[in-house]
């Protein structure tokens, strides 16, 4: 089964951003207990992907239930706000509070789309926690190897960032591509030739493709 490509995101950042749904999607009840980011990770790993493989005919069967699944219980966990924030750059300060919520809420879509699109070719995979490095109380980063019998190794840097006392991800590295680096340049680009309302009109019309699994 071959995922359809988001022409916003490469190969290697797409494949990361499907993994690391498998990774986050049971976190709702990690986070109720006091645990750092890097044991949050740690015990979702094998529910997250006995819950892929259990249910992956009903989610092939319906791929809008799978977008709606991946937005219920993966947005709690990240920081979409700041990751628009930070894909926008010095754009972000050009925004009215009414384009910044539009682009919030497309690049969350955007996100879960994407999700959607190619995290099913990936639920097999092995996927191994190699350890955190903490920046302070409120800054960390986890990093996991993902192993694969048809492709090479894939290694995964989720940036965290707390907020009172949640930890959410404000960035994915990819065998050192940044998520938000990539998106800052298409964002980047969009604006440069159409404006803000010209870039909030191309997510738009990018998350009206179909979900198929």
């Amino acid at each position: 089964m071959t995922p359809k490509r988001n022409n916003m995101v490469g190969d290697r950042p797409l494949r990361g951003l499907s993994l690391m749904a498998c990774l986050l999607l049971a976190m709702t009840a990690a986070l109720a207990n006091s645990r750092s980011p890097l044991e949050l990770v740690v015990i979702t790993v094998d529910d997250v992907v006995a819950d892929m493989r259990e249910h992956a005919a009903h989610y092939q069967a319906q791929p809008q239930a799978l977008q709606t699944m991946v937005l219920d219980r993966v947005a709690p966990h990240f920081n979409f706000k700041r990751m628009a924030q930070l894909s926008m750059g010095r754009y972000w300060g050009q925004a009215s509070d009414e384009q910044r919520r539009r682009i919030v809420d497309e690049f969350r879509t955007l996100l879960a789309r994407t999700y959607s699109n190619s995290m099913f070719a990936f639920r097999d995979e092995e996927i191994s926690v190699v350890g955190e490095q903490q920046s302070g109380q409120r800054a960390t980063v986890v990093r996991l190897k993902v192993s694969s019998s048809t492709a090479s190794d894939v290694d995964l840097l989720l940036r965290m960032q707390r907020t009172g006392e949640t930890w959410q991800v404000i960035d994915v590295v990819v065998d050192g591509v940044s998520l938000i680096i990539t998106y800052r340049g298409t964002f980047a680009d969009q604006v440069s030739k159409r404006g803000i309302d010209g870039l909030i009109d191309y997510l738009h019309a990018d998350n009206r493709q179909s979900v198929s699994p």
